[in-house]
């Protein structure tokens, strides 16, 4: 089993094969030097996905209180996420650094990053903005 591979994926969903399968040195499929995949692994943001979440008593929605026999015992539940659904928090809760981060990674590829995530995203975020001047509501207003 490879260990250096950065977002890749065999040719389906659940298939054990393919350009993106066990190969070593590979970033979105693509065949990388050792050097290169290292300087791009130093690189990337942490990415912790959690597929559980301590959900404690106050903050449970009533929904969930009728969804789950125990919380009263415990004083909360273990909620679960799918798979797609950690990634997609993770996302939420990334900073635009971090999403730049992965979208500026070598050969990157949304479809591929889509097929692992479940997450759709185009390849350029907004990160700074220069303006000078901005309208609101009809009134103009100049940066200091």
């Amino acid at each position: 089993m490879s260990e250096r591979m950065l977002f890749c994926l065999g040719e389906g969903r659940l298939e054990s094969k393919g350009a993106g399968y066990q190969k070593n040195n590979q970033i979105f499929n693509t065949q990388v030097t050792k050097e290169e995949w290292n300087e791009v692994r130093n690189s990337l943001p942490e990415i912790k996905i959690q597929i559980t979440k301590w959900v404690d008593k106050k903050d449970m929605t009533k929904e969930e209180k009728n969804n789950s026999s125990v919380w009263k015992e415990i004083g909360g539940y273990l909620k679960r996420y799918t798979y797609e659904e950690a990634w997609q928090n993770w996302w939420n809760d990334a900073s635009k650094a971090d999403k730049q981060a992965i979208l500026d990674l070598p050969h990157f590829d949304s479809e591929i990053f889509t097929g692992i995530t479940g997450i759709e995203v185009g390849e350029e975020i907004t990160t700074n903005l220069d303006v000078d001047e901005i309208t609101i509501n009809g009134k103009k207003y100049r940066a200091v």
